[in-house]
């Protein structure tokens, strides 16, 4: 490969989130749970991140026609979206603009949709904000995740906001233009406003295709928040730089003032930049990227199918994490938990955190080197040798 995804640095003491929550560990404990990456950055952002360093003033900042181009070159060449940059509302993550989006377009009371086991920040924005979450809970068909749409049906009834994640974390899939197309006429139909995290969708593996929602046609693309992030991308999520991407003018416009009322309008220098060089110049760093991950990706299957033959591992058809049943051992939830954290020294998104029908599965990050991912692995086959079948 021509970039390198094998350098690793301990972020422990630098106040990284996943870091510091584990405490003092070995240095061969790494965090493998919260979705940042344990890979360097692309060399081309490090460089460009170091003149803004060493330019020395950083005053407010904005976006301009540098950035707007940026945006719309990748959304064109990666994701076949043909954007207008006056669509784009910049926001400090996507995260924010979840919790916009449910302050703008919904009132305290309303029900917001959403498809368990999903990424738990989708319903602290709502409860948080005095809505109420309805959920049609995605269900298990011949060891694929699918979407039930008689049910999806009857609880768009009740909702006014719709929370699309896709890719989906934690399960990995990649819905189908069918699929999407589908939830997007039920929710036209019962005048449901479709909110879609597409954070990862630049994280597709081979074999897959990501559909952006809103290409869909312009009647999907009139009734949608597209919010969309290089975060996951190039490993940028402490450089706060994430757009919603708006192409009704009304939504447009109204989203907008949302977000300043919130009193969130300066952003960082340092992520305008590292989006502007990423967006045209890491392509390729991002391609390597993605084949980094299946071989991890692959990896795992293959030691779980060696050693563990009675878990589950899920095809992974998108994100940097794998997603894995583990019900197989009897332990309850907590349990599980317990002993991952003890005795395997292995630090995972626990199943539970998505919801009711995440327990007993566990989320491991794969965007990290792979003498990582063997060193957890091989903790993991001793902390559980006496399931080995």
């Amino acid at each position: 490969m021509k970039y390198d995804f094998q350098t690793f640095h301990l972020r422990r003491g630098i106040e990284a989130i996943k870091w510091d929550s584990i405490g003092n560990q070995p240095d061969d404990v790494v965090p493998l749970s919260v979705a940042d990456m344990e890979l360097l950055s692309p060399p081309q952002i490090i460089s460009a991140l170091k003149e803004t360093a060493e330019f020395g003033m950083w005053g407010y900042t904005w976006w301009g026609e540098r950035y707007g181009k940026a945006v719309q070159h990748w959304m064109r060449t990666r994701h076949n979206w043909e954007i207008d940059p006056a669509w784009i509302v910049q926001t400090n993550g996507v995260v924010q603009g979840l919790y916009a989006a449910v302050r703008c377009f919904t009132q305290p009371g309303d029900n917001v949709l959403i498809q368990p086991p999903v990424y738990y920040p989708f319903r602290r924005s709502i409860e948080l904000n005095g809505r109420k979450t309805i959920e049609n809970p995605l269900k298990l068909v011949d060891g694929r995740y699918e979407i039930d749409f008689d049910d999806f049906a009857e609880k768009a009834k009740q909702a006014k906001m719709f929370i699309l994640c896709n890719p989906h974390n934690p399960v990995g899939r990649v819905w189908t233009p069918e699929e999407l197309r589908r939830m997007g006429d039920i929710c036209l139909e019962n005048n449901v406003l479709v909110v879609s995290d597409d954070i990862h969708f630049d994280l597709i593996m081979p074999g897959y295709k990501h559909t952006v929602y809103a290409t869909l046609g312009e009647k999907y693309a009139q009734n949608c928040i597209m919010l969309t992030a290089p975060s996951k991308t190039f490993s940028l999520a402490a450089l706060c730089v994430a757009n919603a991407i708006i192409p009704n003018k009304e939504l447009h416009q109204r989203f907008y003032d949302e977000v300043n009322v919130s009193g969130c309008y300066t952003y960082s220098i340092f992520g305008v930049r590292a989006l502007e060089v990423g967006y045209t110049e890491c392509a390729d760093w991002v391609d390597e990227l993605l084949q980094h991950i299946h071989s991890n990706y692959l990896y795992v299957k293959n030691y779980m199918a060696e050693n563990f033959p009675q878990i589950k591992v899920f095809d992974l058809e998108g994100t940097y994490l794998c997603w894995f049943d583990c019900r197989c051992f009897g332990l309850d939830e907590k349990a599980l938990e317990k002993k991952m954290v003890e005795e395997a020294k292995l630090y995972l998104d626990e199943g539970y955190l998505f919801g009711k029908e995440g327990a007993g599965f566990e989320r491991i990050n794969l965007a990290c080197p792979r003498n990582v991912l063997e060193k957890s692995l091989a903790r993991f086959g001793e902390a559980f040798a006496a399931y080995k079948q």
